[in-house]
C-alpha cells in the first residue's frame, strides 16, 4: 500500500507542477553504480609464485593465471552501461590498457596479455607507493569510480597500502576500491581486509570463488557494477539546467522543495539520475550527469531528507528520451529523474 500511496503523491506534485511522470522501466533494467573502473593487477613476485589455496583443472596453477582467469570471469559479465574501463599492473606501475569506453573485447584481451614468467624472489609489493603513482590517473576517472584491486596482499615494502587508499578516499569520496583476493598467507589477508574495512563500499571476493562459481561471479559484479530497478519514475522535466551546468536555479528550488517535503512525508529509499544532452565528449558528460544528480541530491539534503535515503547515478547522453537535434529537446534531456527503489 505504501508504494501506490508515494507513487499517488508523486503523481499528484508532477499535475501540480508540470512535471511529467513517465512510464515505469521495464522490470530487471539495470542502473551503473558507476561511471568507470579499473583493474589493478598485482605483478610483484608473491603473485609468479604457486596457488596454494586450490587448483585449476587439476594443475596448481600460479597465483597471476588465477587472478586472470577470475578477470575473465568477472569481464564476461560485466553489463554494457557505458562504463570507461583500464587496466594497470602494479609492482610495477604499467598501464596494460587505457581508459576508454569499456569494451569487453578489450579488456579481455589485455587479462590475457598479462605474463605468468616474471621473477619470483626479490621482486617485492610497493602496494602503498604504486598506488600513490597512480593517484593521478584515479582522479581524472569519471564519477564514480571503481578501482578493482587484484593481490594476495603479500610482501609489501615502502608506504603502508591502508594509508594510501585511505589518503586517496580523503580528497576523492566518489571512487572505491573493491579486492578480488588470492591472499594464502595471514599477512595478505590481513592488508586486504584493512583495506577493505576503510569504507563499506568495498567488496572483497576470493578469485576462486568467482572461478568456481557463476553466482559469486554474478554477485560481485552485481554489488560493484550495478543496480536492478523497476520503479515507477518521475521525471522532473521543470527542473532543468543550463548547458555545461549543475546549478540549480530559483523556478527548480521551488520543486525541489515540495519534492523534499514528500520525501520527508513518506521516507524510502530514492533513486536521483542525471541525463544530459548530446553536446560535448561522452565522458565529460557522464561526469556532468553525476554531478547533476549529485547536486539535486545535496538540495533534497539541505530541506531535511535523509542522505542515506538518496541514491545517484549519471547516465552522460547515453539515454536521450527527447530529440537532441533541437535546441528544446536537447535542453529538455539535461534533466533528472527520481524513482523509488
Amino acid at each position: 500500500m505504501k508504494r501506490f500511496k508515494l507513487v499517488a503523491l508523486f503523481t499528484a506534485l508532477a499535475v501540480a507542477l508540470a512535471v511529467t511522470a513517465v512510464a515505469a522501466p521495464a522490470a530487471g533494467t539495470m542502473v551503473p553504480k558507476i561511471a568507470s573502473f579499473d583493474f589493478l593487477v598485482d605483478y610483484s613476485g608473491s603473485m609468479m609464485s604457486k596457488n596454494n589455496s586450490g587448483n585449476l583443472n587439476g594443475n596448481q596453477p600460479v597465483k597471476i593465471d588465477v587472478a586472470k582467469a577470475a578477470i575473465a570471469r568477472v569481464n564476461d559479465k560485466i553489463p554494457a552501461l557505458n562504463y570507461a574501463g583500464s587496466m594497470h599492473t602494479f609492482a610495477p606501475v604499467t598501464k596494460v590498457l587505457d581508459l576508454a569506453p569499456y569494451n569487453r573485447a578489450n579488456m579481455g584481451q589485455a587479462a590475457k596479455s598479462l605474463k605468468n614468467n616474471l621473477a619470483i624472489y626479490g621482486r617485492y609489493t610497493p602496494m602503498g607507493d604504486d598506488i600513490t603513482v597512480l593517484q593521478d590517473e584515479y582522479n581524472a576517472m569519471p564519477r564514480k569510480a571503481a578501482v578493482i584491486l587484484v593481490t594476495d596482499g603479500e610482501s609489501n615494502l615502502g608506504v603502508d597500502p591502508w594509508d594510501r587508499v585511505n589518503a586517496m578516499y580523503s580528497v576523492n569520496p566518489d571512487i572505491c576500491v573493491h579486492v578480488i583476493s588470492l591472499a594464502t598467507s595471514k599477512e595478505g589477508k590481513d592488508t586486504i581486509q584493512r583495506i577493505a574495512a576503510i569504507r563499506p563500499c568495498s567488496v572483497v571476493v576470493e578469485a576462486q570463488d568467482l572461478i568456481a562459481s557463476d553466482a559469486a561471479v554474478d554477485k560481485f559484479v552485481r554489488d560493484v557494477f550495478y543496480d536492478v530497478v523497476a520503479q515507477e519514475s518521475i521525471v522532473l522535466r521543470s527542473v532543468q539546467f543550463a548547458f555545461d551546468s549543475y546549478a540549480i536555479d530559483g523556478p527548480s528550488s521551488a520543486i525541489l522543495d515540495e519534492v523534499a517535503s514528500i520525501l520527508k512525508q513518506n521516507p524510502g529509499q530514492v533513486q536521483l539520475n542525471g541525463y544530459t544532452c548530446n553536446i560535448g565528449p561522452a565522458a565529460y558528460n557522464m561526469t556532468l550527469s553525476v554531478n547533476r544528480a549529485d547536486a539535486v541530491k545535496a538540495y533534497l539534503v539541505r530541506k531535511g531528507v535523509p542522505a542515506s535515503s538518496l541514491n545517484t547515478a549519471g547516465y552522460g547522453m547515453t539515454h536521450p528520451k527527447y530529440d537532441n537535434r533541437t535546441e528544446e529537446g536537447r535542453r529538455l534531456n539535461r534533466r533528472v529523474e527520481l524513482f523509488y527503489k
